[in-house]
C-alpha cells in the first residue's frame, strides 16, 4: 500500500499506479548534483527530481529508461538501503533509503524488462 507522500506523487502523475516513489540522498550523478532527490517510476521512466527539506519536489534532474539500465543494486546497509546502477555509462549511486520495499521491487522488475 502506497504511503501519504507516495499517493501524492501519484495523484500529481510524478508515479503511476504502483506509486514507486521515494526519497533518497543521491551521492552520485553524472553532473556531479547530490543532495536529497526523489526517484519516481512512471511506465519504464525513472524521473529523479530535486527536492527540498520538506520533500516538496523540483527541477526533473533526470529521466532514464529503465530497460537500459545496467548493474543494478540493491543493497541493506546499517540504516537502510543502497542503489546503485549504470545508465549511459554513468553512476548513479544513492543511500538512506528505507521504508520502500515494494517501491524498490518496482524499480528491480523495470530494469528487468
Amino acid at each position: 500500500m502506497p504511503s501519504k507522500f507516495q499517493m501524492g506523487l501519484i495523484e500529481k502523475g510524478y508515479c503511476d499506479e504502483r506509486g514507486a516513489g521515494f526519497c533518497a540522498t543521491a551521492t552520485q550523478l553524472p553532473r556531479g548534483e547530490y543532495g536529497l532527490v526523489a526517484l519516481c517510476v512512471k511506465g519504464n521512466i525513472l524521473s529523479i527530481y530535486d527536492v527540498d527539506i520538506r520533500n516538496n519536489l523540483g527541477e526533473l534532474l533526470y529521466e532514464i529508461e529503465m530497460k537500459k539500465i545496467q548493474n543494478f543494486k540493491n543493497k541493506f546497509v546499517l540504516i537502510g538501503r543502497t542503489v546503485k546502477f549504470t545508465y549511459s555509462g554513468n553512476l548513479y549511486s544513492f543511500t538512506n533509503i528505507a521504508g520502500v520495499k515494494e517501491a524498490l521491487s518496482v524499480m528491480e522488475e523495470e530494469t528487468k524488462k
